[in-house]
């Protein structure tokens, strides 16, 4: 599976939804709205539109962080650190999918014993996102996808060059944010990266 993070200050296109609609329309299994630094009505409007976008070209959405804005619109799907989980979990139960944010194997025990449905463990390359935070690598990636049995999703560097490094440690999928969202054509990119997770 490949699960594609927004980040709309690095958007090819100066219309962030435009960015979004090209994204979605290159067919990644889902798409995580990723926008921690706007006001909840800022992003409201654009978890809706973006719910729509990805409605219409059959691509799963999911909400990151803002959780009583993924029930108010109707999401099943929220993204979550593991202290949200461990605050908010009878509010979690609600969603049909819960993904949780972790960075150890002891952590992903815990986040599965508290109803993860989902892991996204990272970052496991060195990334923009983070940068000064060296990549934990594939072997601590490795680890974590054996010490629990919900699916583990890599994230943090995954690229091109990457992503078939990070599916050989027996993750479930890759997220990617910067090849995306800084791609002028995300189809062509998609297909190359579809390549690779497959490999």
């Amino acid at each position: 599976m490949i699960i594609a993070i927004t980040d709309r200050k690095i958007s090819a296109a100066s219309d962030f939804l435009e960015q979004i609609e090209a994204v979605a329309g290159s067919s990644p299994d889902m798409i995580i709205l990723r926008e921690k630094d706007v006001s909840e009505s800022e992003y409201r409007y654009l978890a809706i539109e973006c719910m729509r976008i990805c409605s219409y070209y059959n691509v799963k959405f999911c909400v990151n962080s803002f959780i009583k804005i993924a029930a108010s619109i109707g999401s099943e799907r929220v993204q979550v650190s593991l202290d949200s989980l461990r605050a908010n979990g009878s509010i979690l139960k609600n969603f049909k999918e819960v993904w949780v944010s972790v960075h150890s194997a002891e952590e992903a025990v815990e986040a599965e014993g508290l109803g993860a449905s989902y892991l996204i463990y990272g970052n496991v390359f060195e990334t923009s996102c983070k940068p000064g935070a060296k990549g934990r690598g594939t072997g601590d990636l490795k680890e974590v996808c054996g010490a629990v049995g919900i699916p583990v999703f890599a994230v943090g560097g995954i690229d091109l060059d990457t992503a078939d490094k990070a599916m050989s440690a027996g993750c479930a999928g890759v997220c990617v944010r910067s090849l995306p969202m800084r791609s002028k054509n995300p189809s062509a990119m998609m297909g190359e990266l579809r390549k690779k997770v497959k490999r």
